[in-house]
């Protein structure tokens, strides 16, 4: 499971094609510059940047054009290359709107369910990679309890038939939990109808991509991440409700072993207030797609962000934290910690974090990801000509800007290991 953050976005925006940097600056002790070494890579951890507000185009594309196959590699390389955000948006993309509205409050319903019922759906077999899942994973080094997660293949509902392999790899290809009749039936097929959408789409930008890093790689296999996709038994939705943030933070989190409230005093650095409903981390998949999302009020009814500074955050490959704004009805896409090696770098996992609606009670956010990532026998190699050191030294410069807990890419993947034993050290690392 990418320990993935999630969706972002929200539907009232204007239809303006832009994002507003947001400058922070770190908690973190000043002094000296440090360096770390990983790979041979020596980063230096860069001065904490001035806060300050700037403002940038977003990259989109058109649903049509992709599907027309027109070439759209300089929106690709604006995008996803060293000097892009990481992150686009695909416009006009039928039945988004339908199907996001659908499945999207059903997060909210689910969480609410009374304990015993949500817990019949817990696979921790599966390391939570099915089902639901609440106060289970850490990020930033400690649980998180701002969300919880309801996961499921969108495509298949048992990816394969042989019993060894499913315990072999129960991560990801263990049938899909889906609650009963009595329970929440609605929740099977709109999980479906928006997943299988989003991997459709997702397979579209993947051409794309693909034909971006084949024009500046000439060892990389052609349609590489495409065909990863397309063929893949293991894709994987996740439907996120983001509890209210002032109850979120008389939940305990973990702090040295010892059960603290989140808001007793020095309990929360400045990192966390960029990253209250969802620690900083990267995505280990390939590609994900994420669908805008959604805030309801105490009433369960659809409201604007309330809060301007709530919503997706990302460090930009400079280092710059930048927060997120989808256009409205766009399908956002940002490339996972996979890609970037099967590109030796050339495309760059994108670090992402949620910041909380503060000081509205009752307010939750409500997001769906898909996760489109290789078969767990899938390779994890570079391609011809590329090596370890320009796959990784970019995301080591950005991981060094980011809080302690956030574990580096160099010390779950090397040369050699499969797809599934790099998901094993990511899982790791996070559970």
């Amino acid at each position: 499971k990418n320990i993935r953050w999630s969706s972002r976005g929200h539907h009232h925006m204007e239809r303006a094609h832009f994002l507003f940097f947001v400058l922070c600056v770190s908690c973190r002790a000043s002094g000296p510059d440090v360096s770390t070494s990983w790979h041979g890579v020596n980063v230096p951890r860069a001065a904490s940047p001035s806060p300050e507000i700037v403002t940038a185009n977003v990259v989109t594309l058109e649903y049509s054009d992709l599907v027309q196959g027109k070439d759209l590699t300089a929106e690709i390389e604006r995008a996803f290359s060293y000097e892009g955000l990481g992150i686009l948006a695909v416009l006009n993309v039928p039945s988004l709107g339908e199907k996001r509205a659908a499945l999207l409050p059903l997060a909210r319903s689910f969480a609410e369910l009374p304990g015993d019922v949500k817990a019949k759906y817990e696979k921790p077999e599966t390391v939570y990679s099915f089902g639901w899942s609440h106060g289970r994973e850490k990020l930033q080094g400690k649980l998180d309890y701002a969300k919880g997660s309801f996961y499921a293949n969108p495509q298949f509902d048992r990816p394969v038939d042989d019993d060894a392999l499913i315990a072999a790899h129960s991560t990801f290809v263990h049938p899909n939990v889906w609650p009963e009749e009595g329970d929440f039936p609605a929740l099977e097929p709109n999980f479906k109808a928006l997943g299988s959408l989003v991997v459709e789409v997702g397979v579209l930008v993947a051409g794309q991509c693909d034909r971006w890093v084949g024009g500046r790689c000439p060892g990389y296999r052609r349609r590489k991440l495409e065909e990863t996709i397309r063929t893949s038994k293991c894709c994987k939705g996740r439907l996120l409700h983001y509890f209210s943030k002032p109850a979120a933070s008389e939940l305990p989190v973990d702090l040295g072993g010892e059960r603290e409230d989140k808001r007793a005093e020095g309990a929360v650095g400045e990192d966390d207030l960029f990253s209250d409903w969802c620690g900083w981390h990267n995505d280990h998949g390939s590609l994900t797609g994420l669908v805008p999302a959604m805030y309801l009020d105490a009433r369960g009814r659809e409201i604007p962000n309330p809060d301007p500074n709530a919503g997706l955050y990302i460090r930009s490959r400079s280092g710059e934290l930048v927060r997120v704004h989808i256009p409205q009805g766009g399908l956002a896409f940002q490339i996972g910690e996979t890609a970037q090696i099967h590109s030796g770098g050339l495309l760059q996992a994108t670090p992402h974090a949620v910041r909380g609606a503060d000081g509205f009670p009752g307010v939750t956010r409500e997001a769906f990801a898909v996760f489109m990532e290789p078969n767990w026998d899938g390779d994890m190699d570079l391609p011809l000509g590329r090596t370890a050191q320009e796959a990784l030294e970019v995301a080591a410069q950005v991981t060094s800007r980011l809080p302690p807990g956030v574990t580096p890419l160099a010390s779950r993947w090397k040369e050699g290991i499969s797809f599934g034993q790099f998901t094993d050290n990511t899982l790791g690392a996070f559970y």
